[in-house]
């Protein structure tokens, strides 16, 4: 995504925005502090996509199972498609005997758009 930016000349605009989103969500923690615990979380939902923020996941075996199946599917965007497969293939790693109950697909095949 970056390197697209670059490409068309518009990275330093993009930068310039996520340091004011920043900003912006730390002010808005900041108006909370002491009155509203809440103030910092809520903070997060000024959020926009485009940054880079870490998140950890929890889930039970059932929930990982469920989204690596749900997000492989050819039809999903390649970004959460590789995810997904990767959530899959760390838990085969650590639990091998579980993970012919994944029903997920290989993200290293060609896609067929055309096939239903």
């Amino acid at each position: 995504m970056l390197l697209d930016m670059e490409d068309a000349g518009v990275r330093g605009r993009f930068d310039t925005a996520m340091r004011r989103v920043q900003t912006a969500v730390q002010t808005l923690a900041a108006l909370g502090a002491g009155k509203n615990s809440e103030a910092e979380e809520n903070s997060q939902y000024a959020i926009p996509l485009a940054f880079r923020k870490r998140a950890l996941f929890k889930m039970d075996f059932a929930e990982a199972v469920y989204i690596s199946e749900l997000r492989t599917t050819p039809s999903g965007h390649v970004s959460y498609r590789n995810v997904a497969y990767a959530m899959y293939e760390a838990v085969a790693r650590k639990y091998p005997a579980l993970a012919k109950y994944f029903r997920v697909h290989d993200v290293t095949a060609p896609v067929d758009l055309l096939q239903r």
